[in-house]
């Protein structure tokens, strides 16, 4: 510490002036202490998309193992054969596609909020969080939506 000048631990011709090199070692700094705090939006927006993929491949995995033939007997009102049961389903699904991306579209923007307010989340965490607030949202709108009209 101190001036080079003064300072005694060293051999005369060592240190800053004499252009050699120091050969005392520098503390290592460890990764942890580098990280940046700020959130990684992106990240967190891949997440939240992806807490939406895992319930949707459960679904789709479900759907696939109906039976792909009609039950017998099964007519509806106008004398129709009824859908199978896979059909039926995959049919549901698709036509909930524009509600799920409403509530990814929620979702994103709640994860952008959340990044904004919290420190220290990682975006898996966000994405997490965001996915569930995102889907309530989505369903509190489609549910008085649903009482309106």
């Amino acid at each position: 510490m101190g001036y080079p000048e003064w300072d005694r631990s060293r051999e005369p011709g060592e240190g800053y002036y004499s252009g050699r090199r120091d050969r005392t070692p520098r503390p290592v700094r460890r990764q942890e202490e580098e990280e940046d705090e700020s959130t990684d939006y992106a990240a967190a927006f891949i997440a939240t998309g992806c807490w939406y993929v895992v319930p949707l491949i459960g679904y789709v995995i479900w759907a696939a193992t109906l039976s792909s033939q009609p039950r017998p007997g099964c007519v509806d009102a106008f004398g129709v054969q009824c859908p199978a049961p896979r059909a039926e389903a995959f049919t549901n699904l698709l036509d909930g596609v524009p509600q799920l991306a409403v509530a990814l579209a929620l979702g994103i923007v709640v994860a952008m909020f959340l990044g904004w307010a919290t420190s220290g989340w990682r975006a898996w965490t966000i994405g997490f969080a965001s996915a569930v607030l995102g889907a309530g949202m989505a369903t509190v709108i489609f549910a008085v939506l649903a009482t309106q009209f």
